[in-house]
């Protein structure tokens, strides 16, 4: 999976403005499948959160 360019273009911006980081077309690229990645795992363990308290309270 690839971010398109024009994702880069505006992953590179946020991170120059908030983080005063300069990374090229790769490094943004890398920088935003991590970022994916991280997102997709927090929301995966907050359903699983949400699931076992629902489990607990069924009971």
């Amino acid at each position: 999976m690839r971010l398109s360019k024009e994702r880069i273009k505006a992953l590179q911006v946020l991170l120059k403005e908030q983080f005063g980081l300069e990374y090229d077309d790769e490094k943004a690229q890398e920088a935003g499948m991590a970022i994916m990645r991280f997102v997709i795992a927090k929301a995966q363990r907050q359903q699983e959160k949400a699931m076992i308290k629902e489990n607990e309270y069924g009971k």
